[in-house]
This record gives C-alpha cells, sequence and structure tokens, in this order.
C-alpha cells in the first residue's frame, strides 16, 4: 500500500489524499483512475518546481498521521539544497504557463498551499473540500459555478450560481460544496489551494 500511494502521488503529481476527498465528496470517478490508490498518505517530491518521485505512508496510527508523516517526508527530501527552512520564491514562466495551460495541472505544491494552472472544456462533478481554501483567478474564458447548498448525487441543491470571467477572484472556504456547471471551452484559471 505504502508503494502504492506514493506511486499515486508521482504520476498524478498530488497528494494521494486529494482522491480520497474528491470520492468522499461525491465525486467516485477518482475511485476509477488508472493506478491510483484514494487513500491518504501519499505525496510527491517536488524539487525545483518538479515532480521528482513519491513518498508513501502506510501504517501509522491513523490515516492523518499517514499523511502527516508523508508531508513531512516529501518536504525532508525535497528541500534538500542548502535553503532556510527550505523555503524559497517560485517563478513561472510565460511558456512554462501555456505548456501547463495546455493540459491543466499542479504548478506548484508546498507543504501548506498549492498552485494549480486549472483548465476546463466541460462542466464537473460537485467538489468539497474539507480541509482547503480554494481561492481561483480567472484567466481566460467564463464559468459559472454554483457554492454552497448540499450535494446530491451529480448536483448542488440549494446553491448560489456564481458567473465568473478573466479578471474575476472566486475565494471558496473549506467545506463549502461547489461545482462549474457551465463552462467555456476552454476555461482557464489559477487556483491557490491553502490548507487549514
Amino acid at each position: 500500500m505504502t508503494t502504492d500511494k506514493a506511486r499515486t502521488a508521482a504520476i498524478y503529481r498530488r497528494p494521494s489524499k486529494d482522491f480520497e476527498d474528491q470520492a468522499s465528496g461525491g465525486r467516485p470517478s477518482a475511485l476509477h483512475l488508472a493506478r491510483a490508490v484514494p487513500l491518504q498518505g501519499g505525496m510527491p517530491i517536488v524539487h525545483e518546481g518538479h515532480v521528482i518521485g513519491g513518498v508513501g505512508v502506510s501504517g501509522a496510527s491513523s490515516a492523518d498521521e499517514d499523511q502527516e508523516l508523508a508531508v513531512i517526508g516529501a518536504g525532508a527530501l525535497g528541500s534538500g539544497n542548502g535553503r532556510a527552512n527550505g523555503a524559497r520564491a517560485h517563478f513561472f514562466s510565460s511558456d512554462d504557463l501555456a505548456r501547463k495551460f495546455s493540459e491543466g495541472g499542479l504548478l506548484l505544491e508546498e507543504q501548506s498551499f498549492k498552485l494549480d494552472a486549472g483548465r476546463r472544456e466541460a462542466p464537473g462533478a460537485p467538489e468539497l473540500h474539507p480541509s482547503e481554501v480554494d481561492v481561483m483567478r480567472v484567466v481566460q474564458g467564463s464559468a459559472t459555478v454554483v457554492t454552497g447548498g448540499a450535494i446530491r448525487g451529480d448536483r448542488i441543491e440549494g446553491g448560489e450560481a456564481q458567473t465568473v470571467s478573466e479578471g474575476d477572484v472566486l475565494a471558496i472556504p473549506s467545506g463549502v460544496p461547489h461545482q462549474f456547471v457551465e463552462v467555456s471551452d476552454p476555461f482557464l484559471y489559477f487556483v491557490v489551494k491553502v490548507e487549514e
């Protein structure tokens, strides 16, 4: 299981916990990704902005402790270049961003936050992140996002619809359901995910 968690984090360039959160938040498709283990405890190892491997932890006293140890391990392995506390600034050129936006995906992952170059071409399933705040800034296109309410199968009931377009910012607190119900093709946006 440890190896599977590490492989998931490395292949998909994100914590294996993301897939567990998606599955428990009403997005069962996260259970069917090729070679993905939707259990917390897998973290990608990031060095100079690139995923170079993964760390997996299983068998601690709880799933939360598996995750905590994986975060510590990935941070220690990914930051061994003499920086104070492993902290440094990250720069992404316009060419780097264009390449990343062509497919969408994680730009940066630190211990307490992530930066994602989001790309959508169609509406999505409802999402709910129990411990992450999402701050989105639209780069290109427009979308209608429903926030709040309750997740009922593949939709949100009782939420509030908000249309966002280029330059707009949408902040979604942890625990608030949200769903892209209409999107332009493509819809490009930055998402900063902050762990609470």
